[in-house]
């Protein structure tokens, strides 16, 4: 069994599941970074919302 069958196994059977990412995650999945130029916080998104929102699951 190769480690992704096993890690897929062990998801499968999880009923919760935690992910880690760095900072290069989000952005190689499409969403925004924070500190770009084009980054969540240099939009006007800010005027709007606290930073704690902003960086919660349901914002994105």
């Amino acid at each position: 069994m190769t480690n992704v069958e096993r890690l897929s196994k062990i998801l499968a059977q999880s009923q919760r599941a935690v992910f880690f990412g760095g900072a290069g995650m989000s952005t190689e999945s499409g969403i925004p970074d924070f500190r770009s130029s084009n980054g969540i916080y240099n939009q006007r998104l800010h005027a709007n919302f606290r930073p704690e929102e902003m960086v919660t699951h349901n914002f994105l």
